[in-house]
């Protein structure tokens, strides 16, 4: 029969992995939804107060990117407004300055911001018509796919990151400053392992367990381990009823290993 770590002891690098993908995921997801919604936004406003004229493609120059050994040929139009306002703005992008040179001259269509000197080529007023219900569809979506960022976030930072930090707290005070590594079969430091009895266990996706115990004042204390553990961890520890653990601060850590057949 092996010993599996239950506890502070236990290799906790797949499910902070998991979370560190999951994080990473909804982050990303988030950022575009937002980022549709945003859009959303502009294109209302637009529908309301920007105007579509025809501006004059004037220019091209050649641009390049810093840290970029080339770059490409960028044409430049412009439009003055009535009221003074000159709008003009880069598009496009030419590997050949001939090729670029050829739309000198040229009218294209852009939205033009009356409140502002921005500018918008590539759309047309017909194209950017949204309406409230669009508005709020993009909104609703935007904040449903935003609930998970802080849950997996309080997942990571706490349950992970933070957990991790503590239990290496705990462990190096059960086997001392030198304690660096899991594999290795430390002695354990006299008096600083003590036992509690295991007095309610909750049962859901992961498992949670209240333990009794006296802190490192000798006060009795009953409180949640803030470990993490699986079913059959909670079945073992409810079932062996006193288990080991450490006293650290206002908190303890269950040291305890499980038998598994192979």
């Amino acid at each position: 029969m092996d010993k599996k770590d239950i506890g502070i002891k236990k290799n906790r690098v797949l499910i902070s992995f998991l979370l560190v993908l999951l994080t990473v995921a909804f982050g990303i997801i988030s950022f575009f939804v937002w980022s549709n919604y945003g859009h959303l936004s502009d294109y209302e406003y637009l529908s309301k107060n920007g105007i579509e004229v025809e501006a004059e493609i004037v220019d091209c120059i050649y641009h390049r990117e810093a840290n970029h050994s080339t770059g490409n040929w960028v044409l430049i139009y412009e439009y003055k407004s009535e009221w003074g306002t000159v709008y003009r703005e880069s598009i496009g992008h030419y590997s050949s300055e001939s090729v670029a040179q050829e739309y000198l001259g040229k009218k294209i269509t852009v939205i033009i911001d009356p409140n502002s000197s921005s500018s918008y080529s590539g759309l047309k007023l017909e194209d950017i018509i949204t309406t409230p219900a669009d508005y709020a569809k993009g909104l609703s979506i935007a904040i449903i796919f935003s609930i998970p960022v802080p849950i997996v976030l309080y997942l990571l930072i706490y349950r992970c990151i933070y957990r991790n930090v503590l239990n290496k707290k705990i462990k190096k005070k059960v086997y001392g400053s030198t304690y660096n590594n899991d594999r290795i079969i430390h002695t354990l430091i006299p008096n600083t392992v003590t036992q509690g009895d295991v007095t309610k266990v909750w049962k859901w996706i992961v498992c949670y367990v209240k333990v009794k115990y006296q802190d490192e004042n000798g006060l009795a204390r009953e409180k949640w381990a803030r470990s993490w553990f699986t079913h059959k961890e909670a079945k073992f520890l409810q079932q062996k009823k006193t288990i080991n653990i450490v006293p650290y601060k206002s908190t303890y850590g269950i040291l305890e290993e499980m038998s598994i057949s192979k």
